[in-house]
Formats: structure tokens, sequence, C-alpha cells
């Protein structure tokens, strides 16, 4: 018998790929390319701005008499008074808990004998004035319990210069005399007005303190006798001296 002949095996080949739209979306991955890393962008660091000329600043700020508050000059003044602060609470060895809020008070007053004080009446943002000087004696007043202890010396926004140190405390029973004066410097031509306070101890000692030297000028106007600091000073010094006495 004729034996059959085996049918050879075909091995299945791959489809043909008719449509040729199909044919290029087909991807070898062995041969795709990686994928591109995205870069990214590092945002470039702004210039600081560089401060402005503290000399040139304030001698441009103080060129006019009146004008409307400058936020650059208003924060080198306010970070000058925190030195003051920082400088009375050293020399007067005192604590936090040992008095109240401090009360700041300025008066005009030359940094180098035979200097000239230049003056500004700022206007802010609610419509009224602040009287500021280039140059000041600076008193620091801290109402503690049963003492005031008190700090003085002078200042230079010109430069941030503080010179002139002086601190000092007296216990409100040991006041037996407290004067205080309101004058003009001249009767019929006033350029000034100013405001002082003497506290006479027990011992004869006379403690001065120059609440106010106001320049007169065209816009200058005060609504009542004493300012709102000035009779916050006054109100608590002698309720002070009235309550020690009382005990």
């Amino acid at each position: 018998m004729k034996q059959k002949k085996s049918k050879e095996l075909i091995e299945p080949q791959e489809e043909l790929v008719k449509d040729k739209k199909y044919k290029e979306k087909i991807i070898d991955i062995e041969s795709e390319p990686e994928e591109k890393k995205t870069k990214v962008k590092v945002p470039k660091k702004k210039k600081e701005k560089r401060p402005q000329d503290r000399a040139k600043l304030t001698t441009k700020y103080f060129k006019k008499v009146t004008g409307k508050s400058i936020d650059a000059l208003n924060d080198v003044i306010q970070a000058d008074y925190a030195k003051v602060i920082e400088r009375a609470l050293q020399l007067s060895n005192i604590e936090k808990g040992d008095y109240s809020a401090p009360i700041l008070i300025t008066v005009p007053d030359a940094f180098h004998h035979g200097g000239k004080v230049n003056y500004r009446l700022d206007k802010k943002e609610d419509n009224t004035f602040t009287l500021i000087y280039d140059q000041a004696l600076i008193y620091v007043l801290f109402f503690g319990k049963n003492s005031l202890f008190y700090y003085q010396s002078n200042i230079n926004h010109m430069n941030g210069h503080i010179a002139s140190d002086i601190a000092g405390e007296f216990s409100y029973s040991d006041v037996v005399h407290i004067e205080t004066e309101l004058k003009y410097d001249h009767v019929d031509h006033p350029k000034y007005i100013t405001l002082d306070l003497e506290v006479g101890l027990v011992d004869g000692t006379i403690v001065p303190f120059h609440l106010r030297n106001h320049r007169i000028h065209q816009d200058y106007n005060l609504p009542t006798m004493l300012t709102n600091q000035e009779q916050q000073v006054l109100s608590l010094l002698k309720k002070k001296v009235r309550e020690s006495r009382a005990i």
C-alpha cells in the first residue's frame, strides 16, 4: 500500500497589514526614542532694592514744612525710636513687668552745638498732622507701680546716632511739688509754644521734663490746650503721686 504523504506543518505567518495608514501607526518599542525631559523653569530671583540713602532721604523730606507722610522715612524714624527704648530699658535695668507701656516724647534739639533743627508737619491718611524733627531730644517715661523711671537722649535721624543718655527714677511718695508752665517765646509775635514740667523731690532735687516745643506756623492748630499725650503724662503722674500720699 502506498504510504500517504504527511502534510508539512506550515507555521502561521503574520498577517500582512493592508491598510497603509494603520501600518504607519505601528511602533517598534525597541526603536522608540526616549521621551524628552521637560525643563522646569526656575524663577529668577528679583534683585533686592538698594536701601535709600538715609541722609538724602531725610534732607529731601525736611525741605518742605508740610507734606504727606512717607512710609520709607517713617520706618527709619520708628526704627530709631525702638533703639532708644532698648537703651532706656538697659540703663534703667527694668523689665516689662515693672512698668506700663512706655511713653515717648520728642522735642526739637540740635545734636551738635550750634546745629540747625529742621521740622515738618506730617500729614497722615486720616488728615491728622504729626510734628516731627530731623534732630530731637527724646524722653522715655516708664510709669511703674511705685516709681517713675525716666530716660532722655539726643538723636539725629540723618544718620541714626544717639548720644547723651541719661536715666533716673524717683518714688511717687518722694514728690513734694509738681509745676507745669505753658508759654510763648514772644507775647506779640510768637514763633514757639513750650510746655515744661518740673518735679520737686523731698531732698530738694528738681527733675525737669520738656513736654513741648512747637513751632507756630500757618497750618499749626491745636483744638485743645494740651495734646492727648501731654494730658496723659500729667494725669498719670499726678494720680500716682496723690495715691502714694493716701497710703
